[in-house]
């Protein structure tokens, strides 16, 4: 592991989705990474809890939709549910840090989640202790090498509307795996 670059994709994952694939994809072709992984949150802090499906149902679905792919440089990550809650990203980048010292950790963020990070807790000691790669969202900007990013317009919100109002989710929205998974579980149902 030593030396090995790392980015880390964090996030609610409610539920993972093509565009969480695509982007990840994207910097794991491209070597701006060895590896992506999908740090899945037990509670985003700027997010409300009740809107969540269990954390380990989560995680499952990010599990399922990785090996969909079949891309050994995407992984799943759930070193958060030992953290204290809420989910603080300079916490789990310090437990990281600790528990894999030889990698060089980078943060993947869209635009519009880094338009939020002076809000984040300890924004600051996060900025220096690791560097971010901004891939286009929502218009926003994108770091010069995320600049090509594919930006497929899908979101979780949309997804969860759709399902608790019975619709059907968009295709290509949702791997197979985990659109399965949703329906078996009764997930996002009303």
């Amino acid at each position: 592991m030593d030396g090995k670059r790392v980015a880390l994709l964090l996030g609610s994952f409610n539920p993972v989705h093509a565009g969480h694939l695509a982007v990840a994809r994207y910097v794991a072709e491209r070597g701006l990474a060895e590896e992506v992984w999908f740090v899945v949150s037990p509670q985003n802090p700027l997010k409300n809890p009740a809107e969540l499906a269990p954390f380990d149902e989560r995680v499952e679905m990010v599990r399922r939709a990785l090996a969909e792919t079949g891309d050994g440089r995407l992984r799943v990550c759930d070193a958060e549910r030992s953290l204290p809650y809420p989910s603080y990203t300079i916490r789990t980048i310090e437990y990281l840090r600790k528990r894999y010292p030889g990698v060089r950790f980078t943060i993947l963020a869209g635009s519009d989640i880094a338009d939020q990070l002076p809000r984040w807790y300890r924004a600051e000691d996060l900025q220096r202790q690791v560097r971010f790669l901004i891939y286009p969202r929502n218009g926003g900007a994108a770091s010069p090498e995320m600049a090509q990013a594919p930006v497929l317009g899908v979101d979780s919100t949309s997804i969860r509307a759709a399902l608790a109002a019975g619709r059907p989710v968009a295709d290509g929205w949702l791997p197979a795996s985990v659109a399965d998974y949703i329906r078996t579980r009764k997930l996002y149902a009303q």
